[in-house]
């Protein structure tokens, strides 16, 4: 070992680094469309981890005692092949740019992997199309590092931003409205159909429904939106504001933004939507979360999207984001809208190579929870 590598270490960390790794966090932004956005987590960058899983573990890098990045390894009961069982989400891997090229995602990956919560084995990870160094990663293997995870990627993931500007006509052929307490068992008998046949979908129940409720911030039954057709209900997803948790906050606007952004504000003013933020401010989105259609029919996505569209607007929402994989059928229900893509890698990995074989596991419709990435 030389007398550069000694100075580094890797250890687990906890909320005792919380400001410190939000502070790492907002020197990794990224540029998109014109925009430096942040992807901020204050205040509490282990909230939305502890939302989504059973447990999670984080790792610091450090140079001395420099906190220099740190990446998460979360563990959650999801379907695979229809089953549940216990599978893990690396995310929140994050470092300054002076502990770059060190090998941190090697290193990290095999000391978080060393001892497994329930003996999983196998895991995903999201990687934004474009992050070439995070890119890089994907199906490599380093012979310093014999015991890293094997990964491919299975498919992509497709966010739409739909921009919230002028009301649109609502659906006439179904009726939405905001879910009661009456509507709990149908609610989840339609959840259950669709995740059990999601790879990574949350293993749900009346139990888990409720926990839910009484654990997300700033989150109810009334989150929920139902559309009914012939006084059934044939599809719901729940909309939510993550701003307790997670901001997508405003860094800069380029030069070549700027123009579109003077007017935007101008037809805002004329259509009665909202501006967008100012720097330094984040966007106030609303997220489309907990989706289950009857059929898997588009229309009746698209009948929910128009009403949680008109809704939000009303309050000055800036953005309705709603994503899956990258050919499913339901994205179609957004076409209706003017929507920005943001597309990432779904990365699945094992510690046993052969469970990446071609169909040893149903990878054709994946499901990321875009409201606690």
């Amino acid at each position: 070992m030389n007398k550069e590598s000694s100075l580094y270490s890797l250890k687990e960390i906890g909320k005792e680094y919380n400001d410190e790794m939000l502070a790492i966090l907002k020197g990794s932004p990224i540029e998109s469309g014109g925009l430096t956005i942040c992807f901020d987590r204050e205040p509490d960058i282990f909230l939305a981890p502890a939302l989504k899983s059973d447990y999670t573990k984080c790792v610091g890098f450090f140079k001395e005692k420099e906190l220099l990045g740190f990446a998460m390894l979360t563990y959650q009961n999801a379907y695979v092949n229809r089953k549940p069982q216990t599978v893990m989400y690396f995310c929140n891997a994050y470092v300054k740019k002076e502990g770059r090229h060190k090998r941190f995602v090697f290193k990290a990956g095999e000391y978080l992997r060393k001892k497994t919560y329930n003996n999983a084995n196998l895991g995903y990870t999201i990687v934004m199309k474009g992050n070439k160094p995070a890119e890089s990663y994907i199906n490599r293997r380093d012979k310093q590092f014999p015991s890293m995870a094997f990964s491919k990627c299975i498919s992509v993931l497709d966010v739409k931003n739909i921009i919230l500007t002028t009301r649109k006509k609502e659906s006439s052929k179904y009726k939405v409205r905001h879910a009661k307490m009456d509507d709990l068992e149908v609610i989840v008998a339609l959840l259950k159909r669709e995740f059990s046949g999601r790879l990574f979908a949350p293993v749900i129940d009346r139990e888990k429904f409720l926990q839910n409720l009484k654990i997300r911030p700033d989150f109810n039954i009334t989150n929920y939106f139902v559309a009914e057709k012939d006084e059934e209900i044939v599809g719901v997803c729940a909309a939510w504001d993550t701003a307790a948790f997670k901001q997508n906050k405003v860094i800069s606007y380029r030069k070549s933004f700027k123009l579109k952004k003077i007017l935007y504000t101008i037809l805002g003013a004329f259509f009665k939507f909202p501006s967008l933020p100012q720097e330094g401010e984040a966007f106030r989105d609303i997220t489309i979360t907990d989706y289950a259609i009857r059929e898997r029919d588009h229309e009746v996505m698209e009948a929910l999207l128009l009403k949680i569209y008109n809704e939000y607007r009303e309050k000055k929402y800036n953005t309705l984001i709603f994503g899956s994989y990258y050919n499913d059928f339901l994205l179609k229900a957004a076409k209706r809208f003017f929507s920005k893509s943001v597309v990432s890698n779904i990365i699945i990995f094992s510690k046993n190579k052969s469970d990446l074989e071609d169909e040893k596991i149903d990878t054709s419709m994946p499901y990321i929870d875009i409201a606690l990435l």
